[in-house]
């Protein structure tokens, strides 16, 4: 890569942090002064912060490898191409001068992997909802001895990184022939997605009117029959912001996937990626499959972006 490559790109994201920035200094000032003007400011700079290497992934992965190292660098692509996006998925495709470009050499890995991503993904996802669901009421609505501090050893088991007990799953695995199967990884992402859904849950019961439940329980409703028929309708906004979460978490895990099922049959998407640069540089090809793994979560988070903001993730008790 040309060495004028990198001031390029970082002129071009101060450029366009500077002009965000100015506008929403300027519309800040006119409705609420100083402080929204500096809000406005620091979002701006976070937005760019954010947008840009996504741009840049797209940028790439929309262009032939023999532009992406063009002297000097486009910051668009001034030949559109497909191409990457067809040959990841095991197509061929026509390359800048008429000849034949051949699928990736990772296709089969990266179709694989993104199935297991959904099959781990939306496995995990829905045993979590089933298991952490009770847990998350109980914790939210009902008063016990030790209510506190089965809330904190639930949190503080996410607290560690996954990197500090891989080696004893790994033993563990190893000997219960779950090495490198898809059974091994949904069992260990409930390590991930269990604490967040009870913690994001917790406070989501924790903020509806206990009046309505009191009313249900004078009606006659059991604690049981309360729950499915009253809570449970009250909920529906915070279950479906905590199963997106959970599935962003599983879709997204990379370093269980890594140690416990990379090169076997059960590898998900995440640790195809790395592989792409491990003897063959292909970066146009490894940014589209990029982009490719970015859609799912990025569809999810789009649609309940409101609702979690919305939900009371600080103090859920």
């Amino acid at each position: 890569m040309n060495t004028w490559v990198g001031p390029i790109i970082v002129l071009a994201i101060v450029a366009v942090a500077v002009v965000l920035a100015v506008i929403a200094i300027n519309v800040a000032f006119r409705r609420a002064g100083a402080r929204r003007a500096l809000t406005y400011f620091f979002a701006a700079l976070l937005v760019v912060w954010t947008l840009v290497p996504i741009y840049w992934l797209l940028n790439m992965a929309l262009m032939y490898k023999t532009e992406l190292l063009s002297v000097p660098t486009h910051l668009y692509p001034h030949d559109l191409t497909t191409s990457n996006f067809v040959r990841i998925f095991g197509g061929s495709a026509t390359g800048p001068t008429g000849e034949e470009l051949l699928p990736v050499g990772q296709a089969p890995a990266i179709k694989r992997g993104l199935v297991n991503s959904t099959i781990v993904a939306l496995a995990v996802t829905a045993l979590t909802v089933l298991v952490a669901l009770p847990v998350s009421y109980a914790l939210g609505r009902l008063q016990f001895r030790g209510r506190s501090g089965m809330l904190f050893a639930i949190l503080l088991s996410r607290s560690y990184p996954p990197i500090a007990i891989v080696i004893p799953f790994s033993y563990l695995y190893i000997r219960w022939d779950l090495q490198g199967t898809l059974r091994g990884l949904i069992l260990i992402y409930f390590t991930l997605t269990i604490p967040l859904f009870v913690w994001v849950m917790t406070g989501f019961f924790s903020s509806l009117p206990r009046t309505v439940e009191a009313a249900a329980r004078v009606d006659g409703n059991t604690r049981w029959q309360t729950f499915y028929r009253v809570i449970l309708p009250m909920s529906w906004p915070g279950i479906a912001v905590a199963t997106a979460i959970s599935f962003m978490v599983c879709w997204n895990e990379f370093a269980f996937a890594q140690f416990l099922a990379a090169g076997s049959p059960a590898q998900t998407f995440p640790p195809v990626l790395p592989a792409m640069f491990f003897q063959i540089s292909m970066p146009t090809e490894m940014a589209a499959a990029s982009i490719v793994g970015i859609v799912p979560p990025a569809i999810l988070a789009y649609l309940f972006q409101r609702r979690i903001r919305s939900l009371n993730l600080v103090d859920p008790l």
